[in-house]
């Protein structure tokens, strides 16, 4: 998920929220790549390293006489050893595609270098310059499917004709395909081998949701579980406080709380929901950026270590025990967040209320289905359209809410809840004649599971799972400690690691993988387990290539 922008300190906290600003940017993306990738990005794509090209695609797979449209992607040629060298396709985002996923500062770079291997970064249906309609409206993304996004993947593969390959000598049938991504592009991965298999030679599926859940409170264990315990305890304090006085039916006694937060203009579930936004920066934790996150900054509000305290080098800084601050302290801190944090320069950094001065909270609003965002149709729009199509239609679901009560972690408001979540669809996505999306229709997140297997994944072949002891996806993944028969027990031919203290797609740059001494044990073996991989597939060939991939510096 590269919502979220952790530049450091007071500065990237602001851009934090302003991302994150409704709780609508609820993608799965991998965090932002780290500080001065983008610099050493500039000098590749300056060197012609990195390259652009584009594919047609197929409007629809299962009707191709609806004819096609132009696909995005980027490659790079930089280690490819030839005709017959193996090539590693990046799974695509639900985002605007990326060319620094081909640049040499990540995970794909690396699979790489060590096969003597092309790598290619494909930008999803939809997105960016690979959208078939400029105007989104429910009609026109009838075709934004789970179907044709698998389809999409092995159909270029299979046809696509390489700028450096022109004779298609490292096609699928010719050389090893291999395919990786995180989150939902690993959950592509994953279905591939499951649902279309037979083009790629081997997979990497790093925190790959591959069950879809509707009701996802348990999006929050794993962050209960790593945040700081003073944090957690006086954060269910508050909200508990906040949920019991919004219920007790006291009009004004509700009015004059949510004011205390600057929140008085927006309904109660709306609040609810802009509450548990400073939890949204734990999926952006990254081991390369440390302490000095927009998360942490949140938890110090919480338990009372404000900003001026901080910044003053006289200033003793009495840091809370687990039991925290209490309840009022809390509180106090938690509605100095909100005024200061997350308010402040939120709204107005969007062009639907840029001149509704500093302070609007008409971004929380998505109760008003009158609300600019849920009329952006651009394919450039801010308010993740495309996203909430694939949740909505699908429907993948996975509403990060209150769970049942007594079991849920107690982190977020109770007003928070899946039909709230659901109502939000209905005023992204009105009613076209016959078009509409999944859930209106009737379909449900049951069904996504049963064509896909979910959890169940079967004997696989070749592919290797990785995913953080702290990413708040991980219940969604193999590795998810509520499976049934618990988490994915690794095998040769299907290895898997949990990372301990990591977070979301952890392995996805290189700088954050070196920044752990365990992550950079797993990253190794992980690479070596893919060469070995690719290895064999010449091995099985009986060709003569191996010998020529073997060498890398």
């Amino acid at each position: 998920m590269r919502v979220l922008t952790c530049v450091g300190a007071i500065a990237s906290a602001l851009l934090l929220y302003s991302a994150d600003a409704h709780g609508h940017k609820i993608r799965l993306r991998p965090p932002p790549p780290p500080e001065g990738d983008e610099v050493m990005l500039a000098v590749a794509r300056a060197q012609g390293t990195i390259q652009k090209g584009t594919f047609q695609q197929l409007l629809d797979h299962k009707n191709p006489h609806l004819g096609t449209f132009s696909q995005r992607y980027w490659y790079n040629a930089e280690w490819w050893a030839g005709p017959g060298a193996p090539v590693i396709l990046r799974a695509p985002d639900e985002s605007d595609g990326w060319d620094g996923y081909v640049g040499n500062t990540t995970q794909s770079f690396e699979f790489a270098r060590t096969n003597k291997a092309a790598v290619i970064a494909l930008e999803h249906r939809y997105y960016g310059e690979s959208s078939p309609f400029q105007n989104l409206t429910t009609t026109n993304l009838q075709h934004l499917t789970l179907d044709n996004a698998i389809q999409d993947i092995v159909y270029f593969a299979n046809n696509v004709v390489l700028p450096f390959d022109k004779k298609r000598t490292s096609s699928p049938d010719k050389a090893p395909w291999v395919l990786t991504g995180c989150s939902y592009a690993g959950a592509l991965s994953a279905w591939v081998q499951r649902l279309a298999p037979g083009t790629f030679w081997a997979y990497h599926c790093s925190s790959a949701v591959v069950e879809a859940i509707s009701d996802f409170w348990q999006y929050f264990e794993p962050i209960e579980a790593g945040m700081p315990k003073n944090c957690s305890s006086d954060l269910k304090k508050a909200i508990a406080h906040i949920d019991k006085v919004l219920d007790s039916g006291d009009a004004k006694a509700g009015n004059d709380l949510k004011k205390q937060f600057g929140l008085e203009a927006i309904a109660n579930n709306d609040f609810g929901e802009a509450l548990h936004l400073g939890l949204r920066g734990w999926q952006g934790l990254s081991f390369k950026l440390g302490w000095d996150d927009p998360f942490y900054h949140f938890c110090d509000y919480i338990e009372n270590v404000f900003p001026e305290a901080k910044n003053n080098s006289k200033s003793h800084i009495h840091v809370p025990g687990p039991k925290g601050v209490g309840l009022q302290k809390a509180l106090h801190g938690f509605a100095r967040w909100s005024n200061e944090m997350l308010i402040p320069n939120n709204c107005n950094s969007y062009p639907y209320w840029q001149n509704q001065g500093n302070y609007s909270v008409e971004c929380f609003n998505h109760k008003n289905p009158q609300n600019p965002m849920f009329h952006d149709t651009s394919v450039e729009n801010w308010a993740d359209r495309q996203w909430w199509w694939s949740l909505c239609n699908e429907p993948f679901e996975w509403w990060q809410v209150s769970g049942p009560l007594g079991q849920d972690t107690g982190l977020v408001s109770r007003f928070m809840d899946v039909n709230y979540k659901r109502a939000v669809c209905k005023n992204y996505f009105p009613r076209e004649g016959n078009n509409t999306f999944g859930l209106d229709a009737g379909r449900t997140f049951d069904m996504i599971n049963k064509k896909t297997s979910g959890w169940d994944v079967g004997k696989t072949e070749r592919v290797m799972w990785v995913g953080g002891e702290f990413d708040p996806w991980r219940p969604a993944t193999v590795l998810a400690d509520r499976r049934p028969g618990g988490p994915l027990q690794s095998t040769p031919e299907a290895p898997t690691w949990i990372v301990p203290k990591a977070t979301h797609c952890s392995d996805a740059y290189i700088k954050n993988v070196r920044a752990n001494a365990e992550l950079s044990r797993i990253f190794d073996e992980m690479v070596a387990k893919m060469k070995s991989w690719v290895d064999d597939y010449y091995v099985s060939k009986g060709v003569g290539l191996l010998s020529r991939l073997d060498k890398v510096p």
